[in-house]
Parts: C-alpha cells; sequence; structure tokens
C-alpha cells in the first residue's frame, strides 16, 4: 500500500472515530441528565463529599 493510500485510509478512520467520540459524549450527557432527574438532590447519598462536608458544618454550626 503505498502512502497516499495510507495516509486517506487513516484520514477516513479518524472521522470515524471523532464521529463516534461525539456519539459517545452525546450518550453520557443524557444519561448524565437522566440520572440528574432520577435522583433529586434530597435524596443523594451520606457518603458524597459534598454531603459530608455540609454534614460537618451543620454539627459545627450547632454547637456554636
Amino acid at each position: 500500500m503505498n502512502l497516499k493510500k495510507k495516509l486517506q485510509q487513516l484520514a477516513s478512520e479518524r472521522e470515524n472515530l471523532i464521529i463516534t467520540l461525539h456519539q459517545i459524549n452525546g450518550a453520557m450527557k443524557l444519561l448524565e441528565q437522566q440520572i440528574l432527574e432520577a435522583e433529586p438532590e434530597s435524596n443523594q447519598p451520606s457518603d458524597t463529599k459534598a454531603s459530608s462536608q455540609e454534614s460537618k458544618e451543620a454539627l459545627s454550626k450547632s454547637k456554636a
């Protein structure tokens, strides 16, 4: 296979990979949106960093 043909093949493969990447990114955004809609903020697990930080702040305020 000559270099010009190989370059064309690689360019075509690159385009296909870019398209696939955009499709995956779109699917991930949709899944993230569905997850956020399915789990309201009040039902977040307490083992998350943000939730545990908020709990610590609330405890320190209640002691003061």
